[in-house]
Parts: structure tokens; sequence; C-alpha cells
């Protein structure tokens, strides 16, 4: 227990670190948030196009299709967050040598890897994600108490927390690949299938959405939960987190054993 606290204070050490360093740079960021929000946006004017032609998903109305995705854009944000610089363990960190200088650290490499993330214009994500779960609470006439606003932000954490473990598995391709970010960016899409109510899918798609890769533990079980419905999936999320972590620090140790310096 004393390891994973020290660890965890040197991952949000390396984070503020990071933070200060992309600060210098804040019209860069500031576009990069902007830029996040209009594709956001396109996708909204997707689901509004789709409820021109129909009155419900599966039961889900408008509003709670956008609940929904509100949901979803907080943990997607508060993922890219902390683990984007996963996506750049092949290309920037092993084909570069710069893997070789994080192995001399007293610190597990993954934990100097996550810690220097700079993906900040994922703040417009969670940014739209906020506004979009605080209007569908309110038009939706969903008490908004303290209990709903804490349930909120630990689940959003824990659906970060999935989709950071996700992540985290899949990084070992760049171990043999040296490129993260595609196998990734590959896998991390999935998660689009979870915006929408799981039982519009075929069989397949929602055994990969809930056991395979979880992504509906990300945000549907929560939301399904936050408007009465179904409810107790919810609290298997924390337990599909934790199982994904233990999952992917074994892998990821595995993978550590089998690496070969480039040369570079």
């Amino acid at each position: 227990m004393a390891k994973i606290i020290d660890n965890t204070k040197l991952y949000f050490a390396f984070l503020k670190a990071s933070l200060k360093e992309m600060l210098i740079y804040r019209l860069d960021c500031i576009v990069g948030m902007i830029s996040q929000l209009v594709t956001q946006l396109v996708e909204i004017i997707f689901i509004w196009i789709v409820f021109q032609n129909t009155e419900s998903l599966d039961g889900w109305n408008f509003m709670q299709i956008l609940l929904l995705y509100g949901i979803t854009l907080i943990s997607v944000g508060l993922a890219d967050f902390c683990f984007d610089e996963l996506y750049e363990i092949g290309p920037n960190y092993i084909r570069q040598g710069e893997f070789d200088k994080i192995l001399l650290r007293p610190v597990h490499p993954l934990i100097s890897i996550i810690g220097s993330s700079r993906e900040f214009t994922s703040l417009g994500y969670i940014a739209l994600g906020l506004i979009f779960t605080i209007t569908m609470l309110i038009k939706l006439a969903i008490p908004i108490t303290v209990v709903l606003i804490m349930k909120i932000i630990f689940f959003s954490i824990v659906g970060a927390a999935i989709i950071g473990a996700i992540c985290t598995i899949f990084s070992i391709a760049s171990f043999w690949t040296y490129r993260s970010n595609e196998v990734i960016w590959s896998f991390f899409r999935m998660h689009t299938f979870a915006k929408y109510p799981i039982n519009i899918y075929n069989k397949f798609i929602k055994i990969l959405i809930t056991i395979i890769l979880p992504f509906a533990f990300v945000a549907y079980f929560p939301t399904m939960s936050y408007l009465g419905k179904n409810s107790y999936m919810i609290y298997l999320s924390p337990v599909v987190a934790i199982i994904l972590w233990f999952i992917a620090i074994k892998i990821w140790n595995f993978a550590l054993t089998k690496y070969r310096s480039t040369g570079n």
C-alpha cells in the first residue's frame, strides 16, 4: 500500500510539472480546446439529425442521449488529461531512445510516462461534458442533490480510470511495433459504441463493450443509474476498474521484460 501511495504522489508531481510546462504556450492550449469543442459539436449535430427521424433509441429520448453523451465526455476528457502520453510511448519514447533515460529513474517507467501527459486541450471535453450534463439534468427534472453530484464526480473518475487501463494494456504494442499511437487509438475509438444505448447493437457488440473492452461501465451504466434505470450495474464500475488496472500493470511489467533498446 505504501508503494502505491508513493507512486500516486510521484504521478501527481510529474503531472503538475507538465501542467506548468504546457501553460507556457497558453494560446496554443486555448486553440486546442476550441478545436476539441468544434469536433464534439459536430457529433452533437449528428445525434440531432438522427432524432429528426425517430423519437427514441431503445426507449432513450434526445435529452437522455445527450446526458449520456455529456457523462461520457467528462470521463473521456479526464482520461485524455491523465493518460494521453501513452500514445507517445512507441514513436517518441522507444523509437527516439528516450525510454532508456526513463529506465534510469528510481520510479516505475509507467508512472514517469503518464505523469508527463500534456493533453490539456482535453479540458474542452470536460467543460462541454459538464455543460451538457448539468443542462440535461435540469431539463429532465432530475434533482441535483449533493449525493448525485458526488456520484457523478466519483463515477466519472472511475470511468476515466477504466479508459486509462484499457489504453495502458494496448500501449504494450509499442515494445514490438514502436507505434503505440495507432494501436491504442484503434481500440480507444470503440468507446463511441457506449455513447448510445447498448441494446441497439447485436450480441457481439454488447459482449465487446461490456466484457472484452468494458466501455459500457464508463458512462452508460452510470447514466442509467442517474435516470433510475437498472441502477445496480453502476456499482460494478469500480470493480471493473480495479481488475483492469491489475491486468494492465501485470501485462505492462511483462512487456517491460521484453524491451530491447532501439540503439538510437
